[in-house]
């Protein structure tokens, strides 16, 4: 038996516009008919709930809230430089996009400040 949430493995061919293969990280459905804003290679989105400051205030406890974020990884077709999104859930109120270079350097940073040994 079917589970009804199941969806069988596409069978659509490759889109004439994809000349490139995509990266192993690539979970992005393709299609012929996708507009050119849209062919980029993206990751499987990874959901986080944080809390985050939309304003500067004093103290800065006064402005937090609860926000979902979502992180992906991706990369517009035909180019090199890959980028790490972290934006609100919403797309409205918070967006980080960073290179694979800094999103490196942001996590030796935060391993740094939270005292955690980093891995050789």
């Amino acid at each position: 038996m079917t589970r009804p949430d199941h969806q069988p493995p596409r069978t659509d061919p490759t889109p004439s516009w994809l000349v490139e293969p995509c990266p192993p990280w690539c979970v992005r459905e393709h299609r012929e008919d996708d507009h050119p804003e849209d062919r980029y290679h993206q990751s499987q989105a990874s959901h986080l709930p944080v809390v985050a400051g939309s304003t500067d205030t004093i103290p800065m406890t006064d402005s937090l809230e609860a926000v979902d974020v979502v992180v992906r990884r991706g990369r517009h077709l035909g180019e090199v430089v890959e980028w790490l999104a972290i934006e609100s859930d919403d797309l409205r109120s918070l967006r980080l996009l960073l290179t694979v270079e800094s999103a490196t350097a942001l996590t030796s940073a935060l391993a740094d400040q939270l005292g955690i040994d980093e891995p050789p």
